[in-house]
């Protein structure tokens, strides 16, 4: 008993040790699978014929550390991004860069920017920072296309720094950007399993669980302030935990995983039973709880932001394997085992992400629509890639990767499908979502508009009166 949990423990955390097992051996007596069905490879090397923005970050020439931070966080937010080429700090024009120097545009311009950044902070009174930030986007015109000071915490300036990032994109793109969000997973500390959480930089990282347990597939709460994920004491069966409080649910069976749909109404979660796996839906507080899984083994749910439910499924036997299902249909390519699927709303509409196991221990991303049409490949010889998990905003994806053998996590950009390296960090069951909404407002005021000069005023005609009726006149009725 003991070595099957530690075996669940340690292993994917959905399946129980059993089923694991007769899943792989029955995947390693098949021949290597058709990798043709999982699409075209989508991502290139370079940006040849693809023009890309030009972006220029003013340098800073600060003493305050502030200053220095909110500027190197923007910069960073900006390359993670994928979608400029940052100007290198070496290439900046000579002039004054202090919080309250103007943006000399013209000679930005010159070394090539086509959007001009500016983000500044400096102290204030007691524990508050002034915060600055200014864009400039030339296709547009010379006037500023963002513009906001703010007054916030010291202990705020990383959060201000990335909200800022996100008005940035959305005055420059039209869709704000997702780096003000946070990223969880289950790592390993020992023999053990612990949950982490950090920034969408990387920075900040630090343990949310003990040390003495194995925490597994973690998840932010709706409301993206609590995390729940799934906790074994001294082998016990898996139990729901909110933080670091157990969630009571009318089930005696080890849980699997948990998912909440887009408005917290729904909960979703994978039970043990016996050797089955079942993937039941009902109320956020565990009530109303009903299956919607037929098969043998139904783990990993996650919701769709259109409201689809989405899960790994399969059966017990040398012949299974797994798939992905998006509200009971297979949408994976048949003679694959599929794993932990995550939904991205794309510039391009809904997609889902997921794993497959493509030969030895490498592991590919896929990506197709609900209905597991228009299926490509996101990563081919790379290693193997696990845990995809998108962006609030629906425009990077980030997962697990052993490439280069540079174990970390990775961030790729799903439209130029640029891939950096944010973290060395690796693990299981990646998630990421957005910090809760700030205070106050990152949108940039608009600046009022010149009224148009009023034309002189001119004294109206008078009007002219009506004719007065003859005295002798007759009335159409006197005229009968």
């Amino acid at each position: 008993m003991k070595q099957n949990l530690l075996q669940h423990a340690l292993g994917l955390g959905a399946l129980s040790a059993l089923a694991l097992v007769a899943t792989s051996s029955g995947a390693q007596s098949e021949p290597p699978p058709d990798e043709t069905k999982l699409g075209p490879f989508v991502v290139k090397s370079s940006d040849v014929n693809v023009h890309v923005t030009s972006l220029a970050i003013l340098p800073s020439l600060s003493p305050d550390l502030e200053d220095v931070i909110v500027r190197g966080v923007v910069r960073r937010d900006m390359e993670l991004s994928g979608m400029f080429r940052v100007i290198a700090d070496d290439k900046a024009p000579p002039g004054l860069y202090s919080f309250d120097d103007p943006v000399d545009v013209d000679a930005w311009k010159k070394v090539g920017a086509e959007v001009i950044v500016k983000v500044s902070a400096r102290k204030t009174k007691g524990d508050k920072i002034e915060v600055f930030g200014l864009a400039y986007f030339l296709n547009v015109g010379k006037e500023p296309v963002y513009e906001k000071k703010l007054v916030v915490d010291k202990k705020d300036v990383r959060e201000t720094a990335h909200r800022i990032t996100d008005a940035l994109l959305g005055a420059i793109t039209g869709t704000d950007g997702g780096f003000a969000s946070h990223m969880i997973y289950s790592g390993k500390w020992g023999k053990n399993r612990r949950i982490f959480s950090m920034d969408s930089d990387g920075h900040d990282l630090k343990p949310r669980t003990s040390q003495d347990d194995t925490a597994l597939a973690p998840v932010w709460s709706p409301n993206n302030t609590n995390f729940f994920y799934v906790l074994s004491k001294n082998y016990a069966p898996f139990k729901l935990y909110r933080d670091d409080k157990q969630v009571k649910l009318p089930f005696s069976g080890s849980i699997y995983s948990v998912a909440f749909d887009k408005d917290g109404s729904r909960m979703a979660i994978a039970v043990s039973e016996g050797l089955k796996s079942v993937i039941y839906v009902g109320k956020p507080d565990g009530s109303e709880m009903k299956p919607v899984s037929k098969m043998e083994l139904a783990t990993r749910p996650v919701f769709s932001p259109s409201g689809k439910l989405a899960w790994v499924g399969g059966g017990v036997g040398k012949r299974s394997t797994r798939r992905i299902y998006v509200d009971g249909k297979a949408i994976s390519p048949p003679g694959f085992v599929a794993s932990a699927p995550t939904f991205c709303d794309t510039e391009d509409g809904i997609r889902i992400v997921y794993s497959v196991e493509v030969g030895g221990d490498r592991r590919d991303l896929v990506m197709s629509d609900e209905k597991g049409h228009g299926i490509v490949r996101l990563t081919q010889n790379m290693g193997s890639n696990t845990y995809p998990a998108c962006s609030p905003d629906g425009r990077l994806l980030a997962f697990f990767s052993t490439r280069k053998k540079q174990n970390g996590i990775y961030m790729m950009n799903l439209k130029r499908w640029k891939t950096i390296k944010v973290s060395t960090q690796y693990g299981e069951s990646l998630q990421w979502g957005p910090l809760p909404p700030p205070k106050q407002s990152f949108a940039s005021k608009p600046k009022p508009k010149k009224e148009a000069p009023k034309p002189e005023e001119t004294p109206e005609a008078p009007k002219p009166e009506a004719p007065k009726p003859e005295a002798n006149a007759k009335t159409p009725s006197a005229a009968k």
